[in-house]
């Protein structure tokens, strides 16, 4: 099963929704900071899951609005859920990182170029990192889960800062 697969199961078993709603709680939950998934990819997804027998949908009326489908998660979507998820907490992934491609890639750039480009990361990476322990200090009620991820995010962009600097510093040096 896909992480969006997975994201997209796990919503509905919390609450019956629209594919509207979906797109909401992701943006709520501030998910796109971690996982790609865009708001077209939400309704292919969920006709694959229907079709796996994972989600059933009902048709809902209401007003004068188009009708729209409510989907819901069954009881083999719910063990699917379950095993997913131990597999993504236990497994150990491969990160298919941008940043590997551009510097696969970068044979192609002069040094000068190279260095201009990685140190604009850095920087972005350095302001990703603040804004994010902003969003953990800022006060607001977040949830045990909620705070493991934005930890989570943050070590890793602080290994991607500890691995910029290395490496510019030993780039400058050869």
């Amino acid at each position: 099963m896909s992480n969006i697969e997975a994201i997209l199961l796990s919503i509905v078993n919390e609450k019956p929704s629209y594919a509207y709603e979906i797109d909401k709680t992701i943006e709520q939950r501030d998910m796109r900071r971690w996982v790609r998934i865009g708001v077209a990819s939400i309704y292919q997804v969920l006709k694959k899951l229907e079709e796996k027998g994972l989600v059933y949908s009902q048709g809902e009326k209401e007003g004068k609005m188009p009708d729209r489908k409510r989907y819901y998660i069954t009881d083999n979507g719910r063990a699917a859920l379950i095993e997913t998820s131990k597999k993504l907490l236990s497994d150990l992934e491969w990160y298919y990182l941008d940043l590997n491609v551009g510097l696969e890639t970068s044979d192609l750039l002069t040094p000068e170029e190279m260095s201009e480009c990685l140190k604009k990361r850095l920087a972005k990476v350095r302001l990703n990192i603040k804004r994010v322990k902003e969003m953990l200090s800022s006060g607001n009620e977040l949830t045990f889960k909620k705070r493991a991820v934005i930890k989570n995010l943050i070590y890793f962009r602080e290994a991607e800062e500890n691995f910029l600097q290395e490496f510019l510093s030993q780039f400058s040096e050869s």
